[in-house]
This record gives C-alpha cells, sequence and structure tokens, in this order.
C-alpha cells in the first residue's frame, strides 16, 4: 500500500526556514494542537507537494504567500520547499523504487519546479504517476475545513453529479456524443440512399407491369398458334372423316344410279303391258259397278263412322297413355323439385315463348281449317242441290273422298309423326354424341387435375419439408449467434481492460515535459510519432533492447530534415530542456555484416516488431547492435569492434569495457504492459473476425428468414391452388354425375322412340294400301257416273280436301313441334328444375282432361260397336253380289294394283334417279372443296410447327378471346420492357444490399448507443447503491438513527437528483438540507466517507472535519476512521479526544516566535520530543 511516510517542510506558511520533518506510519495519524498552530499547515503543505496550483485550496491569497515571512524585508532565501516520501514497495507509483520522493520548490515569483528522486520533472508527469496509484489530489481524499460545509449545502443534482464525476460517467458521454455524430451521418447515408431506391423502386413497378404486359403478350401469341393449330388438325379431322364418308356415298350412288336405270326400264315395259290387259277387260265391269255402287256407298258411310269412332278412341286411348304416363312424371319431379330447386327459368321462359308462337301458329291453322270446312260445306250443298239426279253416287263419293281424305291426314300425320321421331331420335343421337364426347373430355380432364392434385400434394410436402430444414438452420445459427456474442463481448471487454491499461502506461511514458509540450500539436507540427509508439518486441528480448537504446524511446519521429529544423525552432522558443528528433528521410541505409562467431543471434533490429514504414527506424537505433546469447559471448563481440547486447540486457560499446545493465528498471516495468499490445492486437483481430463471422451468421439468417417467407408464400399458394383443384375435383365429378345421367336418359328415350318408329312402319304401309283401295273406288266411281258439273264438284272438293290435308298435315306439324317443345321441357326438368305452378297446374289439367278422355272412349266405343256390326252386314251383302258377279271385279282391281304398283315404282325410282344425280354432282363438288380444306389446314399445321396428332378440343371461344386481348395489349406495349427490368432490377438489388449494410451500420450504432446508455445507467446505479449502502451503515453506527439516499426520478436519472433523507433516533425522517447545522455536519461527513468507497484512495487527509461535531459523533467518527485506518492511511488534523486516543500516532503543534514547532508523541504516556 503507498503511504506517506515523511514530510519535511522549509519556510512554508507558518514553518520558518529551518527544515521542519515529520515522520508518518500507516493507519491513524493525529495531529493536533491551538488554534493558529499551524496544524493544518502540515497538510497544506502535503497538498502544495503534490501539485496543487489553487492558492484558496491551501488558504492563502496567492502562491507567492505560501512562502514563510514573505513580506518582511529578511535576509536569506526567499523560497519554500516541502518534501514528500513515499512508500511505494508495492510499486503502484510507476517508479522503480520502495522510496518515491516528491520535492516542490517555489521562489518568490512563483515559480515552480518538481522533482522526483532529485530528478526535474514535471508538474502533469507527477500527477500522472500519482493518479495511475490513484493517489491524486480529490476534494474526497484531502478534505479542507470548508469541504464539509460545502457538501452540507449541495442540492440533489449536484449530489448526483458528484456521483457522475467519481465514477467518470463523462467517458459515456464522449462515447455517446461521438456516437450520435455516427447516427446522424448513418441516417443520412440511409435516407440518401432510400431516397434512390424509392426512385428505382417506381421504375421497377411500371417496368413491372410493362414486362408483365410483353410476356402476356408473347404468351397469348404462342397459345394462340396452339389454339389455331389445334383449330386446324380438329377441322382437319373431321374434313377427312367427312372426305371418306362423302367418296363412299359417291361410289354407292353411282352404283345405286345404275341399278336404277336398268329398273327403270323393266318396269316401263310392264306398265306399257298391263295396261293393254286392263283397256280390254274394262268393258266387262259395268254390270258389276252398278250393283255394287249401293253398298260401296253404305259401306263407305258406315266405314267412316267407324273409322271415325275408331280414330277418337285411339286418340284418346294415346293421349290417355301420355297422361297415365304424365302424371307419375310430375308427382316425381314434384317431389325432385323440392330436393334440387334450380335455376331453370330463363330456359323454361325461352321454351314457354316457343310454345306460345307455336300456339299462335296453331289457332291461325285451326282457323284456316275451319274456313276450309266452311268452304267444304258449301261445296258440299252445292252438291246435296244435285243429290236428285246422282244422291247416291254423290253420296259414294262423297263418303269415299271423306274417307280418303280422312286416311290421307291419318297417312299424313303418321308419316310426320314417323318423321318426328326419327328427327327426335337423329336429334337425341346428335345429343348423346355430344354429350358422350363431353364426358370423355370431363374424364379426360378428371384425370389431369388427379395428376395436378398429386403433384400439388407433393409439392407441398417438398415445400414443408424444407421450410423445417430451413427452420432447423435458423435455430442452430441463431444459437451459433448468440454463442458468438457471448464469446465477442468477453474478448472485447478483455481487450479494452488491456487497451486501458496500455494506454495509461504509453501516456505515463510520453507524458515528460518536452513530450507533454508537443503531444498535442503533433500533426500541426508534423511529428509522425514517437519511438516508443511505433516500436514493439517479444517479452524475451525486452531487456536487451531496453538497455541498448532507452535513451532514444522518447525521441520524435518526423518526416523529412526541413521538419526537424522546424521542430527544433519550436523547442528552443518554448525553452525544452532536451529533445530527440529521427527524421525518416535522412537515415542512411546500410547493411551490417554479420562475424560468425558462437553466441551470436543476429541484428537486434530483426527481433523489433513495427509498420514497414518505420523500418529504417528499427534499423538505425538496432541495425548496429548484434545480439548475444550471454554476457560474455556480448563483451567478446564488443571487443570485436561490435556493438553487443546479451539477451539478460548487458549492453557493450564496440571496443569499450564498460556495460550498461538493464535489470529492472522503470522503463522494463513499463513495457512489461506494452509488449501485450501485440497479444492484443490479435485479440482484436480475432474479435474482427468473429465480429465478422458474427455478422456473416446475421446475413445467412436473413437470407434463411427470406427463403422462409418465400417458401412460405409458396406453401401458401401451393395449399390455396391443392384447395381451386380440389373443389373443381368436386365440381368435375358432379358435372361427370349429371352428364352421365343425362346420356343414360337420352339413351333410354332413344330405344323408347325406336320402338315407337318401328310401330308405325306397318300402321303406314297398311294406310298406304287403304289410300290407294278408296283413290281406285273413287276412281271407278267417276268413270262410271261422271258429269261435268260432278267432276267440277268433286275438283273443288278435291281441291279443298287436298288444301285442307296440307292444312291439317300443318297442324298436325305444329302439334309435333308443340309436342317436340313439351317434350324439350321434359328433357329440360329431367336435368334441371322446372317451375311447381306449371307442373301443378299441368297435372291439374291433365287430370280433367284424362276423365273427359274416359267418357269420349266409352261413348265412341259405343259408336264404333255400332258401325261395326253395319259393316259386317254389309260386308256379307258385298260379298254375295262379288260371288255372283264372278272375278271381274277382282281382276280389274288387280289390273289396276299392278299398274299403280308398277306406276310408284318409276316414279319411285325416277324421284331416286334425280334425287341421285343431284346428290351425285354435290359429292363431287364437296369433295373437291375437302381436297382444297385439307391442304390449306395443314400448311396451318406446319406454319405453327404442328401436325394432325396434335390434342384437339373447342377453342373458338378461347381463340376469340385472346385476340381480343391480344389486339387490346398491342397498342401499349414496351419490346424493352424485359430487358431494362433486368437491369433496373439487378442494380436495385445492390442498392438494397447497401441499404440493408447502411441499416446494419445504423442499428449497430443504435444498439451502442443504448448499450452506452445502459452501461452509464448500470454503472450509476452500481455506484449509487455503493454510496446508499455507506450511508446507511455509516449513519447508524455514528447515530444509531437511520440515513439513506433516493433517487427523485428513476426513469430519468440523470435529469434529476438525489434526495439525501436523515432521521435521527425518535424523529421524523427529513432531508439533509432542511436539519439543523450540527446535523448538517454530520450528514455531511457520512456522505463524505461514503462516497471515498466509490475512489478509495491509499492515504486520506482530513482537516477538523469533526470540529462541529458533538462528542458522541465525534467519537463514532473516531472509530470508523480507525477501522478504515487497516487498509487507508489517515492523517487528521482534530481537536477531539477521541480521535487522538484512536491514533496510532500523534503530532502535536504549537507556535513560537511566529513559526510553528512539532512535537511527536510516539506514545501517550511518555512525554512529548520536540522536532
Amino acid at each position: 500500500m503507498v503511504y506517506i511516510k515523511r514530510v519535511d517542510i522549509f519556510g512554508f506558511k507558518s514553518f520558518g526556514f529551518k527544515n521542519t520533518s515529520v515522520n508518518f506510519e500507516p493507519g491513524l495519524v493525529s495531529i493536533s494542537g491551538p488554534n493558529g498552530s499551524g496544524k493544518s499547515n502540515i497538510l497544506d503543505a502535503i497538498i502544495f507537494a503534490m501539485g496543487e496550483n489553487k492558492a484558496r485550496v491551501m488558504r492563502g491569497p496567492n502562491l507567492r504567500a505560501l512562502i514563510h515571512d514573505i513580506d518582511k524585508n529578511r535576509h536569506g532565501p526567499k523560497l519554500t520547499r516541502v518534501r514528500v516520501q513515499f512508500d511505494n514497495s508495492d510499486r503502484k507509483i510507476p517508479v522503480d523504487s520502495d522510496l518515491v520522493t516528491i520535492t516542490r520548490e517555489m521562489s518568490d515569483k512563483g515559480e515552480s519546479t518538481y522533482y522526483i528522486d532529485s530528478k526535474k520533472i514535471n508538474r502533469n508527469q507527477i500527477l500522472n504517476m500519482l493518479e495511475v496509484a490513484n493517489a491524486n489530489l480529490t476534494p474526497l481524499n484531502a478534505v479542507q475545513q470548508g469541504t464539509v460545509t460545502r457538501i452540507s449545502e449541495m442540492t440533489n443534482e449536484e449530489k448526483r453529479k458528484t456521483i457522475e464525476d467519481l465514477v467518470g460517467l463523462s467517458y459515456f458521454d464522449e462515447k455517446k456524443t461521438e456516437s450520435l455524430k455516427q447516427l446522424t451521418e448513418a441516417d443520412q447515408r440511409l435516407e440518401i440512399a432510400m431516397a434512390k431506391m424509392g426512385e428505382v423502386k417506381k421504375q421497377i413497378d411500371e417496368l413491372e407491369i410493362e414486362r408483365n404486359l410483353k410476356l402476356r403478350h408473347e404468351f397469348i401469341g404462342r397459345e394462340l398458334d396452339r389454339f389455331r393449330a389445334m383449330d386446324a388438325a380438329g377441322k382437319l379431322r373431321k374434313i377427312k372423316s367427312e372426305k371418306t364418308l362423302k367418296e363412299e356415298k359417291y361410289n354407292d350412288d353411282l352404283s345405286e344410279t345404275e341399278r336404277l336405270g336398268k329398273s327403270q326400264s323393266t318396269l316401263r315395259d310392264e306398265i306399257s303391258k298391263i295396261t293393254a290387259e286392263k283397256s280390254a277387260f274394262s268393258t266387262k265391269l259395268d254390270a258389276y259397278s252398278q250393283a255394287k255402287s249401293g253398298i260401296d256407298s253404305e259401306l263407305s258411310i258406315e266405314q267412316g263412322k267407324f273409322n271415325n269412332a275408331d280414330g277418337q278412341i285411339k286418340t284418346s286411348q294415346k293421349r290417355l297413355t301420355l297422361i297415365e304416363k304424365r302424371l307419375p312424371d310430375i308427382t316425381i319431379e314434384l317431389e325432385n323439385m323440392s330436393k334440387n330447386q334450380g335455376t331453370v327459368d330463363l330456359e323454361l321462359e325461352e321454351v314457354k315463348r316457343s310454345i306460345q308462337e307455336i300456339n299462335d301458329e296453331k289457332n291461325i291453322i285451326d282457323k284456316k281449317i275451319e274456313s276450309s270446312d266452311s268452304k267444304i260445306k258449301s261445296v258440299l250443298d252445292r252438291q246435296s242441290e244435285l243429290a236428285g239426279k246422282k244422291n247416291v253416287t254423290d253420296k259414294k263419293i262423297q263418303v269415299l273422298r271423306d274417307e280418303l281424305n280422312d286416311a290421307i291426314l291419318t297417312k299424313s300425320q303418321s308419316i310426320s309423326q314417323q318423321k318426328n321421331i326419327q328427327s327426335t331420335i337423329d336429334n337425341n343421337i346428335r345429343r348423346k354424341k355430344v354429350i358422350d364426347n363431353e364426358l370423355t373430355n370431363l374424364k379426360q380432364f378428371s384425370g389431369k387435375l388427379s395428376k395436378v392434385t398429386s403433384n400439388k400434394h407433393s409439392s407441398s410436402r417438398d415445400i414443408e419439408l424444407k421450410i423445417s430444414k430451413l427452420s432447423e438452420q435458423r435455430e442452430k445459427i441463431e444459437s451459433d449467434i448468440v454463442e458468438l456474442d457471448l464469446i465477442l463481448d468477453k474478448s472485447s471487454n478483455a481487450a479494452n481492460r488491456y487497451n486501458e491499461k496500455i494506454k495509461l502506461v504509453k501516456d505515463v511514458m510520453h507524458e515528460d515535459y518536452t513530450i507533454s509540450q508537443l503531444k498535442d500539436h503533433t500533426k500541426k507540427l508534423g511529428i509522425v510519432g514517437f519511438v516508443y509508439e511505433v516500436l514493439s518486441w517479444n517479452k524475451q528480448y525486452e531487456r536487451a533492447i531496453l538497455a541498448a537504446c532507452s535513451d532514444w524511446f522518447k525521441a520524435a519521429i518526423v518526416p523529412d530534415f526541413e521538419t526537424l529544423v522546424s521542430l527544433a525552432q519550436v523547442a528552443r522558443n518554448k525553452n525544452l530542456p532536451k529533445i530527440k528528433i529521427i527524421p525518416l528521410n535522412a537515415i542512411p541505409k546500410f547493411q551490417m555484416k554479420t562475424p560468425k562467431t558462437h553466441g551470436l543471434l543476429g541484428i537486434l533490429s530483426d527481433y523489433v516488431k513495427c509498420d514497414r514504414e518505420y523500418l529504417p527506424i528499427a534499423r538505425f537505433l538496432f541495425g548496429n547492435i548484434i545480439l548475444a546469447q550471454t554476457g560474455k559471448d556480448a563483451h567478446e563481440l564488443s571487443k570485436a569492434g561490435y556493438k553487443a547486447v546479451s539477451i539478460n540486457g548487458e549492453f557493450f560499446e564496440s571496443k569499450a569495457n564498460a556495460v550498461t545493465i538493464d535489470i529492472n528498471s522503470k522503463i522494463s516495468k513499463l513495457t512489461k504492459i506494452i509488449t501485450q499490445s501485440s497479444t492484443v492486437e490479435g485479440l482484436l483481430q480475432t474479435i474482427t473476425l468473429l465480429d465478422n463471422h458474427i455478422h456473416n451468421k446475421k446475413s445467412n439468417l436473413k437470407k434463411i428468414e427470406q427463403k422462409q417467407r418465400y417458401l412460405m408464400k409458396q406453401f401458401q399458394l401451393s395449399e390455396t391452388e391443392l384447395g381451386n383443384v380440389s373443389n373443381s375435383n368436386s365440381t368435375l365429378k358432379s358435372q361427370i354425375d349429371s352428364t352421365t345421367n343425362m346420356s343414360d336418359k337420352l339413351s333410354q328415350r332413344i330405344s323408347e322412340q325406336r320402338v315407337q318408329d318401328e310401330r308405325f312402319s306397318p300402321k303406314i304401309i297398311q294406310i298406304l294400301s287403304s289410300v290407294e283401295s278408296l283413290k281406285q273406288r273413287i276412281r271407278l266411281v267417276r268413270e262410271n257416273y261422271s258429269d261435268i258439273e260432278q267432276t267440277s264438284i268433286a275438283n273443288e272438293i278435291s281441291f279443298l280436301n287436298t288444301k285442307k290435308s296440307s292444312l291439317n298435315s300443318e297442324k298436325t306439324r305444329i302439334q309435333n313441334k308443340l309436342s317436340e317443345a313439351e317434350a324439350t321441357i321434359s328433357v329440360v326438368v329431367d336435368s334441371k328444375k322446372r317451375r311447381k305452378s306449371t307442373l301443378l297446374q299441368e297435372q291439374t289439367s291433365i287430370a280433367g282432361e284424362k276423365n273427359e278422355l274416359k267418357t269420349t272412349i266409352t261413348k265412341f266405343q259405343t259408336e264404333k260397336d255400332a258401325s261395326q256390326k253395319k259393316l259386317i252386314k254389309l260386308r256379307e251383302k258385298e260379298q254375295e253380289l262379288i260371288s255372283t258377279s264372278g272375278t271381274s271385279v277382282s281382276q280389274l282391281s288387280k289390273f289396276d294394283a299392278q299398274l299403280n304398283e308398277r306406276n310408284e315404282k318409276e316414279r319411285k325410282i325416277t324421284n331416286d334417279v334425280n334425287k341421285l344425280a343431284i346428290e351425285l354432282g354435290g359429292l363431287k363438288r364437296d369433295l373437291a372443296e375437302i381436297k382444297n380444306n385439307v391442304s390449306s389446314l395443314k400448311k396451318i399445321l406446319n406454319a405453327f410447327g404442328f401436325d394432325e396428332s396434335i390434342e384437339t378440343f373447342d377453342v373458338e371461344p378461347s381463340i376469340e378471346m385472346l385476340e381480343k386481348e391480344q389486339n387490346s395489349l398491342a397498342t401499349s406495349l414496351n419490346t424493352n420492357a424485359p430487358q431494362r427490368y433486368v437491369e433496373i432490377s439487378t442494380g436495385y438489388r445492390s442498392m438494397s444490399s447497401r441499404k440493408n449494410e447502411l441499416e446494419a451500420e445504423r442499428n449497430a450504432v443504435v444498439s451502442f448507443i443504448e448499450g452506452i446508455e445502459k452501461d452509464k445507467r448500470q454503472t450509476f446505479l452500481d455506484a449509487f447503491d455503493v454510496v446508499d449502502k455507506e450511508v446507511r451503515e455509516l449513519f447508524t453506527k455514528m447515530n444509531g438513527g437511520n440515513a439513506w439516499l433516493e433517487l427523485e426520478n428513476e426513469d430519468d436519472i440523470f435529469s434529476s437528483g438525489i434526495s439525501y433523507f436523515i432521521q435521527f433516533q425518535n424523529k421524523p425522517k427529513r432531508e439533509s438540507t432542511s436539519i439543523s447545522g450540527g446535523e448538517k455536519t454530520l450528514a455531511a461527513v457520512v456522505f463524505v466517507l461514503a462516497l471515498q468507497r466509490l475512489r478509495p484512495s491509499p492515504f486520506y487527509l482530513f482537516d477538523e472535519i469533526d470540529a462541529h461535531l458533538d462528542a458522541p459523533n465525534a467519537q463514532s467518527l473516531a472509530k470508523i476512521v480507525e477501522e478504515r485506518s487497516k487498509g487507508s492511511q489517515f492523517i487528521m488534523v482534530s481537536l477531539k479526544d477521541s480521535v487522538v486516543e484512536k491514533a496510532k500516532l500523534i503530532y502535536g503543534v504549537y507556535p513560537k516566535n511566529g513559526v510553528s514547532h512539532v512535537v511527536t508523541y510516539k506514545d501517550k504516556r511518555l512525554s512529548a520530543m520536540a522536532t
């Protein structure tokens, strides 16, 4: 422990010009004496010797007044000198000696000279050395008489500021100020970068839109080519299929034409032959015709009634059958309607409008039929006027006509119904084919969707696996970063501690008077640095280097000789005592040849470390000195004419016997710390590498996070697409089921309609036979009973009947069309919804119609039965007549039948030949056109780079849509957009990386500032806790009461103060500023003692700090000081017996003839010994 061992006072204040020596020991030393005796001057003398330059601290008006009896006319020296000797056995003061003596002399002009162990030294160097040992003077270890009073009057903010100064918080403020400046610069750089990125981002956004439009335009072009190729391929396949069919048809038609030509020639020959035979036989039929006429008339009338009743019954029964089939369908449809309420209003409305239009047409036809009936009735009325002449003939002709008309009508209706059924079958077959194709496409699409779903599931699993792996990498990197941050923090703290020590020692070394005068102006004076700053070495060569060249370590380094001259002039102007200067450009280059001698290690300059630019310095100082293993080896080299130094520090000049030895010099001690700088540099390099490694790790972490975000977006997109595909699959399955159901229904309907078609064929043949028979009978009657009027009436009736037949055919067509429309409604309702109100109306209507039909069937069945009985009787009569008349009629009928048959065949063959000729011409034209179309379509496929095997579907809607979009895009295309987008995006990514670097820099500065604030706060709080704890303990020991410190605002410590609360026994608590004078002194003393814990000093100087304390408190203070004196030296001026009792060594001071004298008491029981 450093402590004051001796003080020598000469001519200082009340001490005269005779040397007064005061010896001290560790522990508590008491100085006492009457007021005015000069006891406090001993403490002032110590303070003076340690470099205090403020006279008021030593209670003087000025420094000159500190000299004893300065204003009186006395002879002799007018100066003062104080010498303080310190025990430095632990080498806390950076001087290599057990005793360190600091001397200060001051002349009557106030000029001071300082010495350390009789060696001149400047004041700053003394202050710095004492600071290294923590022995520098502060108001807390040199407590003057007024210090306690000033402390007692401190404001709360001043208390806080005192603690801040003691723990050195200004260091944090300086660092924060510097960091805030860096933060401002970083913000400016980041703001500029963000502004630039904003502008570039706008360009990128615009270009991205233009690029996407361009890419979309190109994609549409490719898709249009593909779709057009598909369209061409589809048309080509269709045309080729059509061509094959047409070629087959053409060949078949040619063969059929040749066959029909031959048949036609044969028929014409047969017709000519039969006509001749009939002519010969006709003359024999007159008698038979007259007899048969009456019976035929009756048969005709009764047959008409029978046919009418039978037709009504069959029509009613058919309608009744339809109604009975329809009623269950309506019931089922009504039940399904409640389950499958659909949206079929538009389609039903369309069909209803069609039905309404058909009904309108039907009404018009009904009116025409009524008109025709009216005309027929009028003609019949005229015919009735001729009833008297040929009543039987007319009636017979009329009946036959009616029968013929009915038969023709029935034939027309049957043929029309058959055609409608065949047309319906064809339509249903086509619809079924379309539906089957659609079903095939749907199933193919379903298969593709299944593959897509499988691929999406696989893609999602892959993305999840990648995200999982990235999460593991991220966790590992985060863990590594935490570990590396911990290592970095520990390494940084260690490096900072070593740097502080090295800096402190280097400061001590350079702070002699000359260097201190130059240090702050090195750049201005052109000084590159000092030798001790630029050189380093390994520890094992330390003594050799210091022994060889210790005098040059404080030399200044300048770049050239001109700077040397300028610096020398500055040194002379400042009266600097001594300076060595080395100009870099004036150092001579030389290469020393080393002798081959035992024990030689090499040139000493090779063992000195420095930057390349300072290698000339190392060669200049050490390049001509040889490093030897031992002192003996060095001596031998010296004799040989070389400068040599041993590794143990024994230096020999060339050819000299004198030796310089460095054993344990001050520089040696200090350089022990300095040589650690290379280790610290290595540590700093390691820290830099760690920092870079952490930065790389964080960069990798950011990349992984970006990948994770990207993969998460991809995963979400994949899941969304998977959901869409699943929904599409469900919808597709529903469509497939619906389409399959519709196809099955159509197949069933086609089968039913084919059965109906098959039933119509024999019926139509029977009707045709009946029509031909009636025509033959009418022709026979007309031939037998013709006259001009009857012929005219017959022609008119025939015309009207033909017109009526046409109208009935048209009505039948309209009814069929109406039935087809109603059937269409039925088909629509099979697959979709039908309005409930319509079904209910139809159900009610056909139920009523069903009852009416039953009544009608019963009525007409009665009429039919009656007519059938009459017809049987008439047929019996007719058979009797035929049997009597022989075979004449049957023979004539046979001729007519043969003629009719052959004429009909001939007409049919002629029609067929004409049709085939027309058809062959059309087929020939179609085949030529198909050939041209095939060639064109193949050219289209070749132009688009496809062949006819490409998959096809209906692409017309897609082509139309894409062409519209392509035309709309073509007006606003930027062809350079993709290239420009890539170029600017690349630049933007570079700018983004730079922005990230700037943000990282800014965040690092912010983090550093936050760390500074945190460290500053924590440092203050730690100091506050120490002082608060000491205040509590000390006050309780001294007074038995309580005292403590409180922060006025814990959230804003450095803008508020510290409250000091006192609570004496049996009294309320009060702030230290609100108590009495004696209490304030006690509180202030406690606060001072507590503050001393923050920066413990090896010694303390107390000047009557207990003057205002009462005896109990003074005794408590003495006890506390005694306890603390075990770790520090206390020199205490006091008049209190309690202090004297506790003191280890006691001095008394008394005045005599105006001069202070000191009495030493080794033991209070011994008599005083004057000094």
